[in-house]
């Protein structure tokens, strides 16, 4: 089979990656080793040969690097060199990658009424033997790097297409509009948290807003980063991702939450400044990925929101708004400051309501100067902050 060197290197992100150095005496083992080759040969190499064999070396000494880089790199292509901040916690996926993946389990129950046609459930796509990647009819969906804090994910998916119906999909997504994709009933991917109801809507909490943004499409494959944020996510839940196209619903995979970005700062609101308001903000939480506000209803609780307006301002003086209403929910694009998606919910019987926000350039919380929440400023000078150990 011939392989061109282009089709190669679309498995890879087109961006300069940092490589780690060799350990002691290793470049010279693999130079030694493949210039040995040479001087087996009984005749002197012809210089094509001879400069294959080199570069072959040289390729020995960059590719365990950069492969290994790879998943991350796209971490470091949508955020610059603010992608540092997060790099150790960023969990990457391959072929060699052991993680238990599997597919929503049903109690017998259950499994008797999808049986008798009572129960609705989304099919299945087939499991790959190898790294973390399912195929349904059209696409082979394969995860590739992940980050997961307490309150949000960000996920990197590859998606190759099966079909030309499939792979035209693919390249309408990132010139089409929410409507658009809607009504061709387009691809869209999630991923959220698998909660086990029950019955108990309160868990809906746990959920959080799943959203799908395009970074890429070459031919027949995509890139995707899939987001979750608002949600509750802890140790020994299980992730879920879905699929949707053409009005159907599938089951990718499910697999365990990885290590987590625990770094926050938490930050206690006044909440007077809120109390005649439609939420009464008690706390505000900043993650390098998210910014959430908790509280619970003020006394104009039931007419519309209208006092969720944040922003930013860093030591170095950048200021930023994130996307809400008093601001026409103005997103940011990836390595801008500002928001790319945000999420809110509320639980009027329990009194509780909360708005998550997912950064659109990561956050060094060690440069935070001030937030603003609803015109109130609060100094971040003297609080205090949890790092992970």
């Amino acid at each position: 089979m011939k392989t061109t060197w282009d089709e190669l290197m679309r498995y890879a992100p087109e961006q300069e990656i940092p490589l780690p150095p060799m350990q002691d005496g290793e470049g010279a083992r693999i130079l030694s080793k493949t210039m040995g080759k040479i001087k087996e040969t009984k005749q002197k190499p012809a210089r094509p040969v001879r400069t294959v064999l080199i570069a072959a070396a040289i390729a020995a000494l960059l590719c365990g690097s950069a492969f290994a880089a790879h998943s991350f790199g796209w971490f470091d292509r949508l955020f610059g060199e603010k992608a540092a901040l997060v790099k150790d916690h960023v969990t990457s996926y391959d072929e060699k990658t052991s993680t238990e993946l599997t597919q929503p389990a049903y109690t017998e129950e259950e499994q008797a009424m999808i049986a008798e046609g009572t129960m609705q459930v989304p099919d299945t796509a087939d499991l790959a033997d190898t790294g973390v990647s399912a195929t349904t009819e059209n696409f082979v969906f394969t995860l590739q790097s992940m980050l997961v804090s307490k309150d949000s994910v960000l996920a990197v998916m590859r998606v190759d297409a099966r079909t030309d119906k499939a792979a035209a999909t693919l390249a309408a997504l990132p010139e089409a509009s929410d409507n658009e994709k809607e009504m061709a009933r387009m691809l869209q991917v999630h991923v959220r948290n698998n909660i086990d109801f029950r019955g108990d809507h309160s868990l809906e909490w746990k959920l959080g807003g799943m959203g799908m943004h395009i970074i890429q499409v070459e031919g027949r494959t995509a890139y995707m980063v899939l987001t979750n944020n608002g949600g509750e996510i802890e140790p020994g839940d299980r992730l879920l991702f879905q699929a949707w196209y053409q009005d159907k619903t599938v089951d990718l995979f499910e697999i365990p939450v990885p290590d987590q970005l625990v770094q926050e700062l938490v930050i206690k609101l006044d909440e007077s400044e809120y109390e005649e308001q439609h939420n009464c903000w008690q706390t505000a939480t900043i993650t390098p990925i998210s910014f959430q506000l908790e509280g619970r209803y003020g006394r104009n609780w039931s007419v519309p929101e209208t006092n969720s307006a944040v922003s930013i301002t860093l030591k170095d003086g950048t200021s930023f708004e994130l996307a809400s209403k008093e601001n026409g929910y103005a997103y940011s694009d990836y390595g801008t400051y500002g928001s790319m998606s945000s999420s809110g919910i509320g639980m009027p019987e329990e009194d509780r309501t909360k708005k998550t926000w997912l950064f659109s350039q990561l956050i060094d919380l060690d440069e935070l100067a001030s937030i603003t929440v609803c015109g109130v400023t609060y100094p971040i000078l003297q609080q205090k902050q949890r790092k992970a150990t």
